[in-house]
């Protein structure tokens, strides 16, 4: 068998460190561009600065606005009773006016302050102000109707309960009918069972009925299809043969 051929390696090739020589280089041409490089670490430290300010400043802002929302809510669902609370912290009112007025100002200030919650507080105080003036506070929710935004969607349901409950069942019905065709986070159940009652009202017997059917079988476990098994009950009895039985039980 042939013996490996040695590889001499002399004195000097031991002495060279390609490591070396590339360190070398890189400090020479740091040692050149020293100005650069400084002014480049200055810029890129003053941005890292800028922009954990801004994110900070965004991140106060957001929870700025949810307290104020949270507070604005609290009032607008507070308890109004004559009878003082034992509970401090338990917010109450002695009128609803008095509730609903500090309510409007509180979700108008949100509305005016922060443009994350202004879309929502606008709403809120629409309904507000149907409290308190009902034909200024109906405009308003018109208005904001007309936009195919979440705060438009609630208050098109907002004013569709109004006017049933005013008995115009046929404007109701017409709000009911806009929503189902773009329900956005409205559940289409309470919407259809809201329907369902409209066309009840008016007199429009089948109409109704079909649509609780499909309500109490499509919804058998939820309450909107509870409800409607009750309705089918008392407007026609007959047509819960129809039923799953599960809907039946």
């Amino acid at each position: 068998m042939a013996k490996a051929k040695k590889v001499k390696v002399t004195t000097r090739e031991l002495k060279h460190d390609k490591l070396r020589d590339e360190y070398e280089k890189l400090a020479e041409w740091a040692l050149r561009h020293r100005r650069s490089l400084i002014r480049i670490s200055l810029l890129i430290g003053t941005a890292v600065v800028l922009v954990s300010g801004v994110l900070l400043y965004l991140r106060y802002q957001q929870e700025s606005a949810q307290q104020a929302f949270a507070q604005a809510y609290e009032i607008f669902t507070a308890e109004v009773t004559q009878t003082p609370s034992g509970d401090p912290t338990r917010r109450t009112y002695a009128s609803e006016e008095q509730k609903y007025r500090e309510a409007l100002e509180a979700f108008t200030r949100v509305a005016s302050r922060y443009r994350s919650h202004r879309e929502i507080a606008t709403y809120y105080a629409a309904v507000c102000k149907m409290k308190l003036n009902q034909p200024e506070g109906k405009a308003e929710l018109e208005r904001l109707a007309n936009g195919q935004t979440r705060s438009g969607r609630l208050a098109r349901m907002a004013l569709a309960e109004h006017l049933f409950a005013r008995g115009d069942y046929a404007g109701a019905e017409r709000h009911y009918r806009h929503l189902l065709s773009d329900p956005g986070d409205i559940p289409e159940a309470d919407i259809r069972l809201a329907l369902a009652r409209c066309l009840e009202y008016q007199g429009k017997r089948q109409e109704a009925v079909d649509l609780y059917l499909k309500l109490a079988t499509d919804h058998r476990d939820e309450d909107q299809g509870r409800e409607a098994v009750e309705r089918l009950a008392w407007l026609d009895p007959t047509a819960l043969e129809k039923l799953p039985s599960e809907s039946k039980k």
